[in-house]
């Protein structure tokens, strides 16, 4: 991994790893039910009553994985082996933003079956766009800059 300078593209990783954990426990779904059916409900990306659990928390995961190698690089001086089955870190980060984006956006088009988008999904979205965007700037940085 880099050094441990903080750089834009880990701020990136970072703030977009703490919005999408804290969003995650914010409502994802929302749906309006007659009183008599007990009224309003809000599920989180952590719910297991509509199957969210295991697939928005997969998001969850990419994003606090990479904010977690950010962070302990940057703040705790640790240093992480170079290489991850192969992959360096910029790799890695790549994987995760393009995984997290992938399947927020998959969200989008999917059928909802009545449900409506809360919050936190559209916080998760964004944040999850934001992880891609760290890791592409994470890959230009550590770019050669001369051909």
């Amino acid at each position: 991994m880099q050094n441990s300078k903080l750089t834009p593209a880990n701020i990136v990783i970072l703030v977009a790893g703490f919005v999408v954990l804290i969003a995650s426990f914010l409502p994802f779904y929302k749906v309006s039910l007659p009183d008599l059916l007990g009224g309003d409900r809000n599920f989180n990306a952590w719910n297991s009553d509509i199957f969210l659990l295991g697939v928005a928390t997969i998001v969850v995961l990419c994003g606090v994985v990479m904010a977690t190698a950010v962070a302990l690089t940057a703040f705790a001086n640790t240093n992480l082996p170079d290489r991850v089955l192969g992959f360096t870190w910029d790799q890695v980060h790549l994987a995760l933003g393009f995984q997290a984006t992938i399947m927020m956006v998959l969200f989008l088009v999917r059928d909802k079956s009545g449900l409506d988008f809360g919050i936190g999904f559209f916080l998760m979205l964004i944040a999850a766009v934001g992880l891609l965007v760290g890791a592409i700037m994470r890959q230009r940085e550590s770019a050669p800059t001369g051909y």
